[in-house]
């Protein structure tokens, strides 16, 4: 499965070969921390007009790179006044990682070229009829079937416009999809782009005023829209940050056509007739990120820098939006009319996947606390799987780091057609989620790249906590509670700098311990079950280690029988209400030979005497405690990752964005 790309055209702008190959393999590597095994490019031939020029190669994109500039007669500082480059990064679903299976994928002769993210359900009925009509296969992919199908259909209909060509190719194939088209031979200069179900982002950059077909700019000038010289397509806004900050967020069935300067969008849905296509305004939004955002400064990693900017990124995340002194939350999304609609519905649904999961199970108990109302926790590929019932006054919330993860987005969907209230929390401005949801919140935590999320998590935290003291503020009943909460907030920043000096020598000590460990064990229970599953998901993901959290109530009902010597066994141990449990569960632990390692908060002799190894953290409010403990369990994956050598940024099969089901 492919998971990125980034493309280019430039019309009436003299750029080089060489200058395009660079922008498209620099962008590349903008977007290599969301994970891939192989990368390729194309860009138009100088010399030869019909046959573009095709290179792939298996691994990472300095590979692409160097075989790029390895490449014989390749013209590179020839000069182009409209040039079309497209390239990208795979992640393998459909043919195992090669250079026949890499991206961009061609027709059978190089009429078109494809690049593609997302899943064609209905490939292999597809590639059977194609077959039977004559046409051949060199991969083993999905995305080549729609380089031949767009021949096929060519072929068919020889005065086929591009445009229409690309609907009548989304008629054709199922699933969710983001897809670019070019084709030398047939529309020579031209880029088609259209997605359904999976992100896609246009931007550009601007010289001269002329109009341009189906864009509409909010800062209109008499004289016209900028002319867009240099079109930039791609699937994460990483890529054109450099680049440009005007951008347009496509909608699902939208086609965007890049012909003579000029950039005209389509909806499929909208237009029925496929002879008779009417373009479409889009509105021009700010990008906003900054390129010294995607930079390690001076860490080793991205994962090491985001760890460390926990203890700002909290304080953005509360920034304008709770007042200390008054003790007030205003949050942007819940307004008055919103605060009702949650308010007086049948039950709040949490809807997510992975880590943005675990966040939504460390702030459940204080939802169950401040709320008059059922809560329920739902995990999205299974929601999808089970279908259960939801109502329209049900409040459906869906949480995703990037805003596009395919279930929860699939979820969402489900959800939408049954008429229950939306809402999100993202930290992409622009994403799927926060554009499909009636209302709801961004993190503001900045950009993470480390494709195991730290900071995200965190400021998912915090935004959720914000929420349920925004949505219980006329209890009286519950005000000391809610003071209590936002005093412990008003200390978070200084607590969380507190924790990583605390931690750092004791978990580099730890991490050379655990090195050679085959299994970890991590117990928790009450506010600590969300972070004992969040610290056994961050140790897999970087260590390739098997870890299992559980719940430590659910000990005797099968978790024992792993107890032995040879085991790690972490017990999150900070004192709260479940802590009498929590020294029982260390004791039964030591009890079967087991060499225990607690997270306390407060120094307790019962813990010390029967753990091997204590790091202690900073005590806060208990509904927050699970922010801070999680931070050394961060640490420790990120200190294993690095001693068994592994990259801790892009961990092996992973991506930070998981845009296919």
């Amino acid at each position: 499965m492919p998971l990125k790309k980034k493309k280019k055209a430039t019309y009436r702008s003299t750029r080089s070969t060489r200058e395009v190959l660079e922008i498209l393999l620099n962008g590349l590597q903008r977007l290599e921390y969301r994970g891939y095994d192989s990368a390729g490019i194309c860009i138009d031939n100088p010399v030869d007009s019909e046959t573009p020029i095709l290179i792939r190669e298996v691994g990472n994109v300095g590979a692409l790179r160097t075989k790029v500039y390895a490449t014989n007669n390749l013209p590179l500082d020839a000069t182009h006044d409209n040039i079309v480059g497209i390239a990208h990064t795979r992640w393998a679903t459909h043919g195992e990682p090669c250079e026949r299976n890499a991206h961009p994928h061609s027709s059978n002769k190089l009429e078109f070229s494809v690049v593609h993210n997302g899943i064609m359900t209905n490939y292999v009925e597809v590639k059977k009829f194609l077959q039977e009509q004559s046409y051949t296969f060199t991969s083993d992919t999905d995305t080549e079937v729609i380089a031949v199908l767009a021949e096929y259909l060519k072929s068919q209909r020889p005065d086929v416009s591009f445009t229409q060509l690309t609907m009548e190719v989304m008629e054709m194939i199922g699933g969710a999809y983001a897809l670019v088209l070019k084709s030398n031979k047939y529309y020579p200069g031209e880029l088609i782009a259209c997605k359904r179900g999976s992100p896609m982002i246009v931007g550009w950059r601007q010289l001269r005023h002329v109009d341009v077909v189906g864009v509409q700019d909010a800062e209109r000038s008499p004289r016209g829209v900028e002319l867009l010289t240099d079109f930039f397509i791609s699937s994460d806004s990483s890529a054109l940050a450099e680049h440009t900050s005007k951008v347009v967020y496509m909608d699902d069935d939208d086609v965007v056509h890049f012909h003579n300067g000029t950039a005209s969008f389509y909806n499929k849905q909208r237009n029925e007739d496929f002879q008779k296509l009417r373009a479409e305004a889009r509105e021009l939004n700010q990008l906003e990120i900054a390129v010294e955002s995607l930079s390690k400064g001076p860490y080793a990693h991205f994962m090491l820098k985001e760890i460390y900017e926990q203890s700002e990124s909290v304080m953005n995340s509360m920034r304008g939006r709770l007042n200390f002194q008054t003790k007030s939350v205003m949050l942007g999304g819940l307004s008055e009319e919103n605060v009702y609609t949650i308010n007086s519905s049948r039950r709040i649904l949490f809807i997510s996947c992975g880590t943005s999961l675990n966040a939504c199970l460390a702030v459940r108990p204080t939802f169950d606390e401040l709320l008059n109302l059922p809560i329920a926790m739902e995990n999205a590929s299974d929601f999808l799987d089970r279908q259960p019932h939801v109502f329209r006054d049900d409040v459906c919330v869906f949480v995703s780091q990037s805003g596009e993860t395919a279930d929860t987005l699939r979820a969402l969907e489900y959800c939408q057609k049954k008429g229950a209230t939306l809402v999100g929390f993202t930290n992409t401005v622009g994403s799927s989620i926060s554009r499909l949801t009636h209302f709801g919140s961004h993190l503001n935590c900045g950009v993470e790249v480390g494709v195991a999320s730290t900071k995200a998590f965190t400021s998912q935290i915090v935004v959720m906590m914000l929420a349920v003291l925004r949505l219980s503020d006329d209890s009286r009943r519950l005000a000391p509670r809610r003071h209590e909460i936002m005093d412990a907030l008003s200390r978070l920043s200084a607590d969380v700098a507190e924790c990583l000096r605390m931690v750092a020598p004791k978990v580099k000590a730890l991490a050379q311990r655990l090195l050679d460990a085959k299994s970890v064990l991590v117990l928790g229970r009450g506010y600590q079950f969300a972070s004992c599953l969040e610290a056994a998901l961050k140790i897999k993901e970087l260590t390739y280690v098997h870890t299992e959290g559980i719940n430590s109530g659910e000990l005797k009902h099968g978790p024992l029988a792993l107890i032995d010597e040879n085991i790690p066994v972490i017990i999150f141990c900070t004192k709260d209400a479940h802590i009498d449990r929590a020294r029982s569960a260390i004791q039964q632990v030591r009890a079967r030979k087991g060499k225990p390692i607690a997270i306390i908060s407060e120094r307790d002799e019962e813990v010390e005497a029967a753990a091997d190894d204590i790091i202690q953290v900073p005590q806060t409010v208990d509904c927050l405690q699970a922010l801070i403990n999680i931070i050394p369990m961060q640490m420790l994956a990120y200190e294993l990752a690095v001693l068994r050598g592994n990259n801790v940024d892009c961990p092996r099969n992973l991506a930070k964005s998981v845009t296919t089901q």
